[in-house]
C-alpha cells in the first residue's frame, strides 16, 4: 500500500473512533483576575479534584491542562455526566478556594461546549495543550507538569509509572486526598506524593487514537496560528501568539516580500489585521512591524 493510501486509511479509522466515543465536551473556567494556585501544594489539590470529579461522574478526561487562574478539560460521556462532572468539580473547588483564602468562586460559571468533529477535537486538544506554552517564558507543551501533554505519544512513559492504587493507601491518607470522607475512586488510580496522577484517570490513548500520527499531533501543537485565536474568541479568552508564530503569519499576507520591505500603508493595514484576526497587543504589534519602511 502506498503511503499516500496509508494516510488515508488511517484517517478513516480515526474518523471511525471519533464517532465510535460518547460525545465530547470542551470545558472551560473563566480566567480569574486572582491565582487560583499558588504553590505546589495547592496545584496537587486542584489536580486531585479535577481526578476525583471524574471518577464520581463517569465522565472520562481525554486531556486537561490546570493553568494558576483557569482549567481547560477535554472529555468525554454523556450530557449527565459531564455535567455531574462540572457541579461536583465545581462544588469541590469552590470550597477549597474558601478554605485556602484565594479568593471566591460564588459566581464561578464554567462553560460546556459540544465538540462535533473529528478535527475540532484535534484543534481544541492542540489548543489545550499549547496554554502553558504559550503564557509561559519556562515551558514546553509536555514539560509543564500540570497537564496531560505529557502523557501523548509519550514512548518513554512506562519507566516513569510511580505511585500507589489509592485503595491501597492508609485511611487517613485517602482522607486527605478527598479532603472530606473518603470516597470510593476507581481501582485504576494511582497516588504519588498525595497527588492522583494524570497517567491513571488521563484516557490519553484513546487522545492518541484520535490523530494520524505523531507527526500530526505534534505538527498541530506547535504550530496553531489563526486556529488558537478562533478558539480564544468562543471561549472570550485572551491570547496572545508567540512573536515568531506571528512573523510568520504577517509574512504570509504578503508573499514573496519581506516585512522591512513593506511600505506605510501596507503596514498599517497589516497592523488593522494582527489586531482584528490574531488578537494581538500594541506592543506585540510594534515588535512585529518595528523596522522602518524603506525611502
Amino acid at each position: 500500500m502506498n503511503e499516500r493510501n496509508d494516510y488515508w486509511m488511517r484517517e478513516r479509522e480515526c474518523e471511525s473512533r471519533f464517532a465510535a466515543c460518547e460525545p465530547c465536551f470542551m470545558i472551560t473556567t473563566p480566567q480569574q483576575d486572582w491565582l487560583m494556585y499558588k504553590s505546589r501544594e495547592e496545584f496537587i489539590v486542584g489536580t486531585n479534584i479535577t481526578a476525583i470529579a471524574a471518577g464520581l461522574s463517569g465522565f472520562v478526561i481525554l486531556n486537561d491542562v490546570q493553568m494558576n487562574n483557569h482549567h481547560h478539560i477535554l472529555g468525554t460521556g454523556t450530557r449527565n455526566q459531564v455535567e455531574s462532572f462540572v457541579r461536583l468539580f465545581s462544588d469541590k473547588m469552590r470550597r477549597f478556594q474558601n478554605t485556602v483564602g484565594n479568593g471566591s468562586l460564588k459566581n464561578w460559571k464554567i462553560r460546556i461546549d459540544e465538540t462535533t468533529d473529528l478535527q475540532q477535537f484535534r484543534n481544541r486538544t492542540a489548543y489545550i495543550d499549547r496554554n502553558p506554552y504559550v503564557v509561559r517564558l519556562d515551558s514546553t507543551p509536555s514539560g509543564y507538569p500540570w497537564s496531560s501533554a505529557g502523557l501523548f505519544f509519550n514512548g518513554n512513559l512506562w519507566m516513569m509509572e510511580k505511585g500507589d492504587p489509592f485503595q491501597s493507601l492508609s485511611i487517613d491518607a485517602r482522607r486527605i486526598i478527598c479532603r472530606s470522607k473518603i470516597i470510593d475512586l476507581p481501582n485504576t488510580y494511582r497516588v504519588f506524593r498525595g497527588m492522583i496522577l494524570r497517567s491513571s484517570f488521563v484516557d490519553y490513548h484513546r487522545t492518541e487514537s484520535m490523530f494520524n500520527s505523531a507527526n500530526q499531533y505534534f505538527s498541530l501543537l506547535y504550530r496553531r496560528g489563526e486556529a488558537d485565536v478562533e478558539i480564544a474568541r468562543m471561549l472570550g479568552e485572551g491570547i496572545q501568539l508567540p512573536n515568531e508564530e506571528v512573523f510568520q503569519i504577517v509574512a504570509g499576507w504578503f508573499e514573496g516580500r519581506k516585512i522591512r520591505d513593506l511600505n506605510l500603508q501596507e503596514r498599517l493595514v497589516a497592523a488593522r489585521k494582527m489586531k482584528k484576526e490574531l488578537a494581538c497587543a500594541n506592543k506585540q504589534i510594534v515588535q512585529i512591524l518595528r523596522h522602518l519602511p524603506r525611502t
